[in-house]
């Protein structure tokens, strides 16, 4: 290959080579944070949490001005550790948890600057949609925790006007702005150390695919269950054997596997947002773009299915 025809190819490459070093890390919330503070009576400081959320973050370590998340949160976790303004917090003077159950932030672009990178996008809160931006750092990238799981974090700030989106009118008490800080770890599980390879579901299926393919593992998973094995009708059980074969190399066998998954749970969106995903890792974008709209179809807000078809239409 001569260097002008190296050049050509590396350039037709460079594409896939980028679009390849994207990788999706689910939200951990146990190990993530989303906090605010705003003033009581233009004073006194306010300090509160959100305490259950879940979403996805794509991330190119490379080039974090790839980087895209979609968060929802539930309102009704508010929390700043006094009942009764908790209750308050929740009631129509507010947030009206009742109405509005969720909130979800999706990105759209990220920006660089001198300062950083400020993440831009679409938060619905409270019935009104509007843009915001947070300004965002990467802390970490993936890393291996204590129980060797894939892990990043990000953190992030934004301030928001909350009368922008028809929270607290009249209600003067409480300040107009309120500043939320986010810290999100997001981490892939490392299957070495999941018990479910322990036990026989984990140990048979593994063997069936790497024996006999998807053919073989059907006919197992149908003695597993009629033997009554637990596992065998967990989705979670089919989301770790997925991981599993792919963190062992077996990339075409993980698809089967994510397959496998879709088709024993037809009606769950994770399963198809996964298929949806190794087709992605294998490169086969139609079929990946078809399975994540399915997933939407049964769930609008599937957040891996979200954030991999933004990617895709890029």
């Amino acid at each position: 290959m001569n260097r002008r025809t190296a050049l050509a190819f590396f350039i037709f490459l460079l594409p896939l080579l980028s679009q390849a070093q994207v990788k999706a890390y689910p939200i951990d919330a146990w190990h993530s944070s989303i906090s605010f503070h705003t003033k009581f009576g233009g004073l006194l400081p306010v300090k509160g949490s959100l305490d259950r959320f879940w979403g996805t973050v794509l991330l190119d370590e490379s080039d974090l001005a790839r980087t895209s998340a979609t968060i929802t949160i539930d309102t009704k976790s508010i929390s700043t550790g006094v009942g009764m303004r908790d209750k308050h917090l929740k009631s129509k003077d507010f947030f009206e948890v009742e109405k509005y159950p969720q909130m979800t932030f999706t990105s759209s672009k990220v920006v660089r600057s001198d300062d950083g990178f400020t993440m831009k996008g679409v938060l619905d809160l409270h019935g009104v949609t509007k843009e915001v931006e947070i300004a965002f750092a990467l802390v970490h990238g993936e890393q291996p925790d204590p129980w060797k799981n894939f892990r990043v974090t990000l953190q992030g700030m934004l301030e928001i006007n909350r009368l922008d989106f028809g929270i607290g009118e009249g209600q003067v008490g409480i300040s107009e702005k309120v500043s939320i800080e986010l810290i999100i770890s997001a981490r892939v599980f490392n299957t070495e150390t999941i018990a479910l390879f322990n036990r026989p579901f984990g140990q048979k299926m593994v063997m069936a695919f790497e024996e006999g393919g998807i053919v073989k593992a059907r006919k197992v998973l149908g003695q597993l269950k009629l033997a009554g094995d637990k596992d065998a009708i967990k989705p979670a059980s089919f989301e770790f054997l997925y991981l599993k074969l792919k963190q062992g190399g077996k990339i075409k066998l993980s698809m089967q596997a994510a397959a496998l998954f879709a088709e024993v749970f037809p009606e769950n969106a994770e399963a198809l947002s996964q298929l949806g995903y190794s087709y992605y890792e294998n490169k086969q974008h139609k079929e990946a773009v078809s399975a994540f709209q399915k997933a939407l179809s049964l769930d609008k807000q599937e957040s891996l299915a979200l954030e991999m078809l933004k990617h895709l239409n890029n």
